[in-house]
């Protein structure tokens, strides 16, 4: 230490110069005037200059008596550095550190600093200290585990123990603190910092941390937008604890909450220590989710709850809104240490046209894995549906493990069957997966459907449906698999091993290969489409239509459309709504061309008819003129038409050379009036009445044509054919080469299909036209013109035949007859030989005889005659086409036939062993 000093005295007083006062320790330089006065009250003034390690210089000037020291500071330049002031000053430790270690500046401005202090009382000399100053590039941290304040000039002021920081243009968190100033107040026992937040900021990540570190937890952060801040934060810099009260205040922001952008309007929330409160605050998600919003929560205990009050939620990707009529849905979140859960209101919802009521719940919920428990919770989706759902539900990541109880389940006219059928929803990386251990049963139309092996993965771009198999009451089956792009609503559908078939059709279609099908959804349709079957499906909530444009390579998987040879042309099948009956339509060029129509074959043929799925009846109509039922026994109505007996034989013969047809087979009932049997061209068996039946594997028939009757029996490809009482109309329709005039006709035929056996005899009728006999007689005549029966006996009345008849089997197609016998008052013809209608040919041996005397005895015979007493006789050949056939002569022989009574009686012994007594009588 060194002085340079001069002492004055005068009277009572002293003044002390010091040119040079050199303090080594702390680098102070000291100058100025001390004067004591030594009266009564010891008063000393001083006015001194104190150089600082040549950086700063202060003024000192000071009064004191023997009770108090007055003094006051200035400083002409700014201070750069205020360790060297308070190293230079005794200063209280608890202020040392907020003067020199927690703040930094470029340079501090002192306008003021004053102060007294009672020698008796030193602690407190703080207490009476005033000082004002500015702080240049202040960087202020008041907690080290906090960001500091930063500020290009910062208002000082010390009064009464309390330090007074007011930053100008002040950052902290790099967000603008605006009106933010803060205090320390070391008056207390513990000092006591006092945070004033004013400012306009976020709620962001370091606002949060800010208020984390004194124990404040929004449990939110904000993504954009302002909040007001108006906070007070009191800190004891001793313990650290907090008194914190405030409010913030956002006109339009958004925050994230459990991972949600959640926007928000007129947001008041208010902060007392560690309660967080928000009352009647706007919130929107998206354009999914509108609500008023509520929170009440102590950060103290980490318990409170949020409430929403939803005006709306609409999902539109899904067609899913909530309906809410004058109260919103209430949802609240109650949060406790021991277990947060979410407790939410019954609610009703609409999903495309369909109402959806779900029960209240409370959701258990684990805030730290981010993971709700859902307890078992009844859904009700208008009519079709009920559920009851529980499991897992995780948000980081999103996965869902869930539980569904199938309580009810009724869609497109398919209801469930089994009992709560339980499905498993796990949802994992963008895709949901639905899958069931046990079948799942459907009923449609009162049948069964059986889905097993449902496995089912859905995203947000498609739906994949494996190899589930289906079982329509062993009417269809098939293992499916479907591909179907969400964003396109275009998909792939996979069948194999398909079978579909009834009781009453048999086997329709089996195919062991995969048949792909095009899925389309379409103004709430499905279409389904095959291009290798040409094959149309549409399925609607008003029923479905199957549209099979060509039968051409559908059949070559169809017996029952190769059985009844369905092979060109289409079919429509439609099931409507609410409609019992399934409808279709054939559209066919049939190749068994069993109806003819003015003598023509109909070659196509228009069948519509239904299926009863209630009671399995199957009404049709063929060509508005065949009416068939089908139900316990075939009922066959027509009115008005030719049937082709060879067709209908073709048919049932395709139909009994099948596996199917040995299972047991529906009675057959047919009734047809006015109807003709079509044989072959140009020859019909015409009738009123026809009526056919086949049961237990009979056929028996009765044609009724005025007096005329014929009554067929067949069993086991053997039948009897017994006719009697036909006119000369019905004889003109079948034999189609001849022409008659009155007389009766009677026939006989029995045998099988192939290969029988029959007898025709035709009585007291006249002969008028018939090919064969007419180059007979034609030929004899030798004259062309006699052809017209131009002669007596013989005219264009034709020939006047007492009894005629004609025995023969058929074998190959070949008529084998035995016996031709005819019998008129001019001439007798008798012979035997073979025909074929198939070939149109004959080959005839005929005897004719004459009475001497008779018309025909005048006749110019070529040929062999032979002269007996009363007859003269000839034999003549017929050959060539059976239409027009050639007639020669040849040796004349006799010809033996069997007399008709015989023939009769042989050919009606096994027509009688059918019959009953009633039918014998």
């Amino acid at each position: 230490m060194e002085l340079d000093a001069k002492l004055i005295s005068r009277d009572s007083l002293f003044h002390l110069s010091i040119e040079k006062f050199h303090i080594l320790d702390k680098h102070v330089n000291v100058d100025g005037d001390i004067v004591f006065d030594s009266r009564d009250e010891l008063e000393l003034t001083t006015s001194l200059k104190l150089h600082v390690k040549d950086s700063t210089t202060l003024k000192l000037y000071a009064n004191s008596n023997k009770d108090k020291l007055r003094y006051a500071i200035e400083s002409d330049k700014s201070i750069k550095n205020l360790k060297h002031i308070t190293e230079l000053f005794d200063i209280d430790e608890r202020v040392k550190y907020w003067v020199d270690d927690a703040i930094k500046l470029t340079s501090l401005e002192i306008s003021s600093f004053y102060g007294w202090l009672e020698y008796k009382n030193l602690k407190d000399a703080y207490l009476n200290i005033y000082a004002k100053a500015v702080a240049n590039d202040l960087i202020y941290t008041y907690d080290t585990k906090v960001a500091p304040i930063r500020t290009k000039s910062t208002n000082l002021e010390f009064k009464d123990g309390v330090l007074f920081i007011r930053p100008q243009n002040a950052y902290s968190y790099d967000f603008f603190l605006d009106k933010s100033w803060l205090k320390i107040d070391f008056t207390k026992q513990e000092e006591i910092l006092s945070l004033y937040l004013l400012f306009s900021g976020s709620a962001n990540k370091d606002l949060l941390q800010l208020l984390q570190r004194y124990e404040i937890n929004l449990p939110f952060i904000q993504n954009r937008g302002a909040i007001d801040t108006n906070l007070t934060l009191d800190i004891n810099l001793i313990s650290t604890d907090v008194e914190a009260i405030g409010s913030f205040y956002a006109k339009e922001a958004q925050i994230n909450y459990l991972d949600l952008d959640i926007d928000i309007y007129d947001a008041n929330i208010s902060i007392n220590n560690t309660h967080v409160e928000v009352k009647d605050m706007s919130a929107k998600y998206e354009d999914i989710a509108y609500a008023h919003v509520d929170l009440d929560f102590s950060g103290k205990d980490s318990s409170g709850k949020l409430t929403f009050r939803f005006d709306s939620l609409e999902f539109k990707d899904n067609n899913l809104s909530l309906q809410t009529t004058q109260n919103p849905l209430l949802a609240t979140y109650f949060i406790s240490p021991q277990q947060d859960y979410l407790e939410i209101d019954k609610s009703s919802w609409k999903y495309n046209k369909e109402s959806i009521k779900i029960d209240a719940t409370n959701i258990a919920f684990d805030i730290k894995n981010l993971k709700a428990k859902v307890p078992p919770t009844k859904i009700e989706l208008s009519e079709f549906a009920s559920v009851v759902l529980s499991g897992d539900v995780f948000f980081k990541p999103k996965q869902l493990n869930l539980d569904v109880m199938v309580k009810k389940l009724n869609f497109f006219g398919l209801n469930l069957d089994n009992q709560m059928p339980k499905l498993k929803i796990i949802h994992d990386k963008d895709t949901t997966s639905i899958s069931s251990k046990t079948a799942l049963n459907f009923t449609l139309d009162k049948q069964i459907i059986n889905l097993n092996n449902i496995s089912v993965d859905i995203s947000s771009e498609f739906v994949r449906f494996k190899n589930i198999a289906l079982d329509y009451k062993d009417v269809l089956k098939s293992n499916i698999s479907v591909e179907y792009d969400l964003k396109n609503e275009i998909g792939v559908v996979d069948m194999s091993d398909t079978t579909l078939k009834n009781s009453t059709f048999g086997e329709i279609f089996k195919n062991e290969k995969t048949t792909q099908l095009i899925l389309q959804n379409r103004n709430s349709k499905i279409y389904l489409s095959s291009k290798e079957y040409k094959l149309d499906y549409i399925f609607s909530d008003n029923g479905w239509l199957l549209d099979l444009n060509s039968l051409e390579e559908i059949v070559k998987s169809s017996k029952i459309l190769e059985k009844y040879a369905l092979l060109d042309g289409s079919i429509r099948v439609e099931k409507r709504k609410n409609n019992e009956n399934i409808l279709f339509n054939l559209d066919l060029n049939y190749e068994h061309k069993f109806l003819v129509d003015e003598n023509i074959p109909v070659e196509k043929y228009i069948v519509d008819g239904t299926y009863n799925t209630k009671n399995s009846e199957v009404a049709l109509s063929i060509n508005s003129v065949i009416d068939i039922k089908i139900k316990d026994s075939i009922d066959i109505k027509a009115d008005n038409i030719g049937v082709d007996i060879h067709e209908i034989i073709n048919i049932f013969s395709d139909e009994n050379s099948t596996q199917e047809s040995k299972k047991a087979t529906l009675p057959i009932y047919v009734n047809a009036t006015n109807s003709y049997i079509y044989l072959s061209q140009n020859r019909q068996a015409i009738s009123q009445s026809i009526n056919f039946k086949y049961v237990d594997d009979i056929f028996s028939a009765e044609l009724k044509y005025k007096a005329g009757k014929a009554t067929f029996l067949s069993k086991n490809n053997d039948f009897h054919l017994h006719g009697e009482k036909f006119n000369d109309e019905f004889m003109e329709k079948i034999f189609s080469l001849s022409k008659f005039k009155g007389g009766k006709m009677e026939f006989y035929i029995s045998g099988q299909l192939d290969e029988y056996s029959g007898t025709v005899n035709i009585v007291d009728t006249t002969i008028q036209d018939y090919k064969i006999l007419n180059n007979i007689l034609a030929f004899v005549n030798t004259v062309p013109s006699l052809v017209t029966f131009s002669l007596p006996g013989y005219s264009k009345q034709g020939i006047t035949t007492k009894n005629a008849y004609m025995n023969f089997k058929l074998k190959d197609d070949v008529y084998n007859i035995s016996d031709i016998y005819l019998k008129s008052q001019e001439i007798e013809i008798v012979g035997l030989g073979e025909a074929s209608i198939k070939e149109n040919s004959i080959n005839l041996d005929l005897n004719l005889k004459t009475q001497l005397g008779s018309s025909f005895s005048k006749i110019p015979l070529l040929g062999h005659i032979l002269l007996g007493e009363e007859s003269i006789s000839t034999t003549l050949t017929v050959t060539g086409a059976l239409d027009d056939p050639d007639v020669n002569t040849q040796l004349a022989k006799d010809i033996a036939i069997a007399p008709y009574n015989i023939i009769k009686r042989t050919l009606m012994i096994p027509l009688d062993l059918f019959k009953d007594n009633k039918d014998k009588e």
